[in-house]
């Protein structure tokens, strides 16, 4: 398979990386005909686990199964993969070495090898792995990134960077112009790794792994000034970030504050981590998930793959394994405090928000001015409709923070809506102008307050611009695009809301406001029988009882005039 020319696409070159070309098949089910029972139904509890991101037991499922019959390549497949997911990557790699016999070209599982040897600095083994990988798949090129950290680790830095530099897709330019500064700076090779930590600063001045890595470099080589220069580039756009803070605590002290990778095997952990998050940001779970927690084997102690790890679970609905991840982090670590907060938001998602308000108030009162957990408190709050308090929250945090912070635009986003359903709209109104000052495209915040302007009949022309800007920015975005089509709607545009409203639906088919609107559509444009089967289908979703109102109402006595006018109010 061929790369995309953008980093940006990555995602697609995964697809060859399950079932590559030279590999058989991997057969389903009916692959275990005529085997014992028990090995069918593990699989099929395996497979079903598998799905459920229950990766852990469907692990255990896969292993069962395979003990019962060793040579069956789909149950190797599928516990290699189930065990990688789940972090067990001793046991991935027993399989994986069976694996590449029957399977080649299977890159993820050369990958596992080569990763495993490297941390074990068993360097000839790497290179026996993982010599001639494809330099056209996901895992492939990782393969030989890896590799080069191994020749780093071995003392032929040359010999790295010729491997690295024979990488020429268009697509990961820019993402190994940063692994070849690192290699550099572990090498040993300080004016290589000055140009290239330049060349990828100037590429991307705000990512915190370059900007940390920069400033490291140069403050231990001593230009102190020019280190904190770096630093602050990004802190004055007001994001906060513990790691850089402290070391520019370090910096100022005129201390030297180490590399931000030591070794090659930090350097290869570091190398999967960032594919990870890229990846993750493109929505590829899968192998995402995989790479961070093969990061997290080659470099146990970073706690920051240890976030990484649990972002991406909590990107997929796993609090619980999340937070097992932050109960792990000690106490005297600098990260204690921002896993106890991330930790109490994952319980608030669990459904024990006074539990999550509890930890939260604790934290707030142990450490007054930690504007993370003030603001987590805020959500919490405001999540359980607690308006008033969330709203003196965020003053509280506003207060701190000045409310000039680029950043600062979601804390009066959130206040204004705190403010909104309390019902005092001169005063969200204003949050939201000022948060569209700090962060004049703010799709969420145009669109909230576009939205609210359509809703009460006024500046309608203004909120539709808003909102058409928003829908352009977030084209894929079920509730903004339902926004614009409730504008079409306000302003008497039936046919455009319909076709605007169709596509919200598909976008968001879960939504009841946006299932109601949809029939409220098809009603003022004479397709009456369907509007009464979007009402009904919206009752099924369970909204909340204003909503179940007015739709009793509706399927009743259709949209009449007084119905129209409370689903405006």
């Amino acid at each position: 398979m061929k790369l995309i020319p953008a980093y940006v696409g990555m995602t697609f070159l995964v697809l060859g990386a399950v079932y590559p070309a030279g590999a058989q098949e991997m057969p389903n089910a009916g692959t275990f005909k005529g085997v014992q029972p028990s090995v069918s139904g593990s699989f099929l509890a395996g497979r079903s686990a598998y799905q459920d991101r229950r990766t852990k037991e469907a692990a255990g499922y896969f292993e069962r199964a395979l003990d019962a019959s060793w040579d069956n390549i789909v149950l190797q497949e599928r516990a290699f993969n189930a065990l990688l997911a789940s972090g067990q990557v001793e046991k991935a790699e027993a399989i994986a070495a069976r694996l590449v016999v029957a399977a080649p070209n299977y890159d993820i599982a050369q990958l596992v090898l080569g990763a495993v040897a490297l941390k074990e600095r068993r360097y000839k083994s790497v290179e026996k792995q993982l010599a001639g990988a494809s330099r056209n798949t996901l895992y492939g090129i990782t393969s030989n990134v890896v590799l080069a950290w191994s020749q780093i680790g071995n003392g032929d830095r040359e010999l790295g960077y010729k491997t690295v530099e024979a990488i020429t897709q268009d697509g990961f330019k820019n993402f190994l112009l940063f692994q070849r500064a690192l290699m550099a700076d572990v090498g040993g090779d300080n004016d290589k790794a000055r140009a290239l930590y330049m060349q990828a600063y100037e590429v991307d001045p705000f990512v915190f792994s370059i900007v940390e890595a920069y400033a490291r470099f140069l403050a231990n080589n001593g230009e102190f000034d020019q280190s904190l220069d770096v630093i602050n580039r990004l802190l004055e756009r007001g994001v906060t970030s513990l790691e850089i803070e402290q070391l520019a605590v370090t910096v100022r002290a005129k201390k030297r504050p180490g590399r931000f990778t030591e070794n090659a095997q930090q350097g290869a952990a570091e190398l999967l981590r960032g594919l990870s998050s890229a990846l993750s940001r493109e929505g590829a779970s899968e192998p995402s998930l995989m790479l961070v927690r093969l990061a997290a084997f080659m470099n146990p102690k970073s706690e920051q793959i240890a976030f990484a790890t649990a972002d991406f679970l909590e990107s997929t609905e796993r609090f619980e394994e999340a937070n097992a991840i932050y109960d792990s982090i000690p106490q005297s670590s600098l990260f204690y405090y921002s896993a106890l907060v991330r930790s109490a938001e994952n319980l608030r998602d669990l459904e024990q928000s006074d539990a999550a308000i509890k930890r939260l108030s604790n934290i707030v009162a142990l450490r007054p001015n930690d504007v993370t957990a003030i603001t987590a408190l805020g959500d919490t709050l405001r999540f359980e409709k607690r308006y008033h308090e969330a709203g003196e929250t965020y003053s509280k945090v506003l207060k701190i923070t000045g409310g000039e912070r680029l950043v600062d635009w979601r804390l009066f986003y959130v206040r204004g809506i705190a403010f909104e359903r309390q019902k005092q709209w001169a005063l969200a109104e204003m949050d939201f102008k000022r948060a569209l000052d700090l962060y004049p495209d703010q799709p969420q915040v145009l669109n909230y307050l576009g939205y609210s302007w359509v809703d009460q009949g006024i500046n309608l022309d203004e909120a539709l611009e808003m909102i058409e800007t928003a829908v352009s920015l977030r084209p894929n975005d079920g509730y903004i695009v339902d926004s614009l089509g409730w504008a079409y709607y306000r302003l008497g545009r039936y046919d455009d809301a319909v076709e605007t409203l169709e596509r919200a639906i598909r976008l968001t088919p879960s939504d009841p406001t946006i299932s109601d609107h949809l029939g409220d559509a098809y009603w003022q444009v004479g397709r009456k029988r369907e509007a009464g089967f979007q009402w009904t289908k919206t009752k099924e979703m369970q909204p909340e009882d204003d909503l179940l109102e007015q739709l009793d109402a509706k399927l009743a006595d259709g949209l009449t005039a007084d119905a129209d006018q409370a689903d405006a109010s």
